[in-house]
């Protein structure tokens, strides 16, 4: 580790953060994913050590850490719940691995249902905006919608055809900060409806570090039929097209006869 980041680390408990996190990483017990990693391989740790995971960290990193603390142990444990893993890409409807950002669904109740933020520091809605030491709130609700994605195709709507989600609103309140730390998130359905064209869903879901809540996200979407779907937005596409060059036409009509200058 450098030594501007051993200072700052326990000897026997550390949280590895993404490296891209840097104006988090000043606080003590927190270091970057790629200085543990160096550590880890070497050998050149302290004996008791315990490993938390935070945010930040790619899948390639995720299983080193996982095969590393399993070759060193006793020595290194990682704490509970252990490395985290993502949700099926396919589940998210994310083409990208990397930007697939929450873990495995599991359900806790009637209609509820939890997951682990997991977070990769490359992900689409973070390369470019990265301010301070939380994370940015469009992350959080970009999380938010893969979470009522995967519930929705995991538990309510599981049947083969293809469908597309159609959002009706989203509403946020953002309680505390979310650094990167070990979160979860939890869904609540608070009103299914069923209509002729798909079901709609309005839920709740609320990120939580630890025992606080720090942000609340409620949502109305409806699930169409994909068919249905690309007919209905062929059809607005036109429309909007029409308008737009109709108005072009008479922006650039000529002058009334009235208006004329002589």
């Amino acid at each position: 580790m450098s030594r501007s980041t051993a200072q700052s680390v326990s000897p026997d408990a550390v949280i590895a953060v993404g490296d891209r996190f840097e104006d988090f990483l000043v606080n003590r017990g927190t270091v970057p994913v790629s200085d543990l990693l160096a550590r880890l391989r070497s050998g050149d740790i302290p004996d008791g050590l315990t490993v938390g995971i935070g945010q930040g960290l790619s899948d390639g990193e995720l299983e080193e850490i996982r095969t590393l603390a399993d070759r060193l142990a006793p020595a290194v444990t990682v704490a509970k719940p252990g490395v985290p893993e993502r949700a099926r890409q396919r589940l998210t409807h994310k083409h990208d691995a990397k930007n697939v950002l929450i873990g495995p669904v599991g359900q806790t109740g009637e209609h509820r249902f939890a997951a682990d933020l997991v977070l990769d520091q490359r992900v689409e809605v973070l390369e470019d905006h990265l301010t301070g030491q939380h994370i940015p709130a469009i992350t959080l609700l970009e999380a938010a919608r893969q979470f009522w994605t995967v519930v929705t195709e995991q538990f309510y709507v599981t049947g083969p055809d293809r469908t597309r989600f159609v959002i009706g609103s989203v509403g946020s309140t953002f309680h505390s900060f979310v650094f990167p730390l070990a979160a979860t998130l939890q869904y609540e359905l608070l009103e299914l409806t069923r209509t002729p064209v798909g079901p709609v869903f309005k839920c709740r879901i609320s990120i939580h570090h630890g025992d606080t809540l720090a942000s609340v996200i409620d949502a109305e979407y409806r699930v169409i039929p994909e068919p249905f779907s690309v007919k209905q937005e062929k059809i607005a596409a036109r429309q909007a097209v029409s308008a737009e060059l109709t108005r072009l036409r008479e922006q650039s009509a000529p002058a009334m006869s009235g208006d004329r200058v002589a």
